[in-house]
């Protein structure tokens, strides 16, 4: 039970946090190490449709299992104040960390020492601050984690490539097999020996997707990046294909025909280093969005379903839409779909066009040699402990090729 002092300060903590949202920090704060560029970036909600997560009603505590930095099973207990009730129950909480779970419906709940514990972790994001923005330096490239490999695996593969790993920004969309095991949705070319490092060197080997996952006709993913050898990255953007054909499956195959032949035209030319098809599609304006759920006959569309009813926190690459120069990435607090379009645009301008990564509640970060927490002036880091990524799928890796 959380007696009456506990629960004045963490609401003054979380009132704090409330008030320097509704602020806007009223300042940026940045940090550069030597591959990228990280800046906490107020938020201008005056203008959006989400509202900044502010708490309401008396703290309790929330008990969950959860994982310790040695990969042992553990009870976690946080202090949250309820965002949202669904009839009595708190549906949404906040911590005084800026962090948000989903508390309604819930896996299940078990009594450890008198105590109710849920079985499991509930699903939690970056639910309130700034908006984290990143900026890549001369010599780094973003790129998915490798074919047949995990974050622990891939580091060493890269290092064999001339590059070096320092972390992530941002995770891919993923679908699940039978036995519910995260896979991700992309497909991937990378070729090492068109960087100017590997230049003259022995030849490296080719990384190639065995094919274009994610593309059934409910959940087609029509979009991605191409790197070339000088290190410059645009969209690539398909999601203005028509197929033909008689039958829904007919005109898909036809779509997928016509990406299959492009990505063989750009991965024949000597400049392209990477190409990836990972997301569904440039959202230019907010109806781009609606067209992923009529692309998937209202039957699926993943995290786009709710982009409209749950504001949750966001991954986001940026691009210039008049050259389709990537300019950046973002991680944004709870914000809904619609409203990422708006802030990419008050960092960038209004050319600023997006693809979303995940949709959905995973946006995170983690750096291997770096902590932004301090120079960021961040409460909640949004960094993935190193033990979270162990068999992780889907995400975005930051390598710096110098």
């Amino acid at each position: 039970m959380v007696n009456i002092a506990q629960s004045v300060k963490l609401m003054g903590l979380i009132g704090c946090s409330s008030l320097l949202v509704n602020c806007t920090l009223l300042r940026k704060t940045a940090s550069e190490p030597d591959a990228f560029r990280l800046e906490a970036m107020p938020i201008e909600y005056e203008s959006l449709a989400s509202k900044p997560a502010v708490p309401m009603s008396k703290v309790f505590q929330l008990s969950f299992y959860d994982y310790d930095f040695n990969w042992k099973k553990v009870i976690k207990t946080v202090d949250v104040a309820p965002l949202q009730y669904r009839g009595n129950e708190p549906q949404f909480a906040l911590d005084n960390n800026g962090r948000e779970y989903l508390t309604y419906p819930v896996p299940g709940r078990t009594k450890v020492e008198g105590k109710s514990v849920l079985t499991d972790t509930p699903l939690n994001w970056y639910g309130q601050g700034p908006a984290i923005v990143f900026e890549r330096k001369p010599g780094t490239v973003i790129m998915p984690l490798l074919p047949d490999h995990s974050y622990k695996t891939v580091k060493a593969e890269i290092e064999s490539t001339g590059g070096k790993v320092l972390g992530i920004f941002g995770t891919t969309f993923k679908g699940f097999t039978k036995k519910k095991e995260a896979i991700p949705l992309s497909y991937v070319y990378f070729n090492p020996n068109r960087l100017p490092k590997n230049a003259g060197q022995t030849e490296l080997p080719i990384y190639r997707s065995s094919k274009i996952s994610g593309q059934s006709a409910p959940n087609i993913l029509l979009s991605g990046l191409v790197t070339y050898a000088d290190g410059r990255s645009a969209y690539l953007d398909f999601s203005d294909l028509e197929g033909e054909g008689k039958t829904s499956n007919e005109r898909l195959d036809d779509i997928k025909g016509q990406i299959r032949k492009e990505l063989e035209q750009l991965e024949a030319q000597p400049d392209v280093a990477m190409v990836t098809i990972d997301t569904h599609g440039v959202i230019r304006k907010p109806e781009d969005i609606e067209a992923v759920l009529e692309r998937g006959e209202y039957k699926r569309g993943g995290p786009f379903m709710l982009h409209e009813t749950q504001s949750v926190a966001r991954g986001i690459r940026v691009f210039d839409e008049e050259t389709k120069a990537y300019v950046g990435s973002m991680i944004t607090p709870s914000l809904l779909m619609k409203d990422c379009l708006a802030v990419a645009k008050q960092r960038f301008g209004e050319d600023a066009v997006i693809q979303f990564l995940d949709g959905d509640a995973p946006a995170a970060a983690y750096f291997e040699d770096y902590d932004p927490t301090a120079e960021l002036e961040l409460k909640d880091p949004i960094v993935l402990h190193a033990f979270r990524l162990r068999g992780a799928k889907g995400l975005e890796l930051i390598v710096q090729y110098d």
